[in-house]
């Protein structure tokens, strides 16, 4: 690039990401409608999926042997 302009072509083009931040405002609000008590408990909820990311345990599932 000479001088102090950016040319049109080295410029990134970005995604529309006009959905995802609706869908993150609708989700938001959902949130704000709920009561007190149902807040806690999915704070509750948080806490106890942190501490089981956070203690490194394997997820197990159950293998899919087909049942005959």
């Amino acid at each position: 690039m000479e001088g102090k302009g950016v040319s049109i072509q080295a410029m990134k083009t970005y995604p529309d990401i006009s959905k995802l931040i609706k869908a993150k405002e609708a989700h938001r609000r959902a949130l704000a409608t709920l009561s007190f008590e149902k807040k806690i408990e999915l704070v509750f909820k948080l806490q106890r999926r942190r501490r089981f990311v956070k203690s490194g345990q394997p997820v197990r599932r159950k293998s899919r042997v087909a049942a005959k």
